[in-house]
C-alpha cells in the first residue's frame, strides 16, 4: 500500500488527514486506488483516530 498526495490539518485538539492511497488487488495484481479521510483528537496527550472514512472511485 502507497500514500499519496496526504494532507494533515490540525485544528487545536482536532487533527483532519486526508489523503489517497493505491494497492494492489490480489485477484488479478491491478492497482486500486482509494481516497481517506481520518479524524483524530488529542486526549490526555494522545492522539486517538475517532473516525476513519475511505472510498474506492468506480466501484
Amino acid at each position: 500500500m502507497h500514500e499519496h498526495d496526504v494532507k494533515i490539518r490540525i485544528l487545536s485538539d482536532v487533527a483532519l488527514i486526508h489523503g489517497r492511497s493505491t494497492y494492489p488487488v490480489l485477484a488479478d495484481g491491478s492497482e486500486q486506488e482509494a481516497l481517506y479521510t481520518d479524524t483524530y483528537q488529542k486526549r490526555g496527550g494522545t492522539w486517538v483516530c475517532v473516525s476513519a472514512w475511505a472510498i474506492a472511485p468506480g466501484t
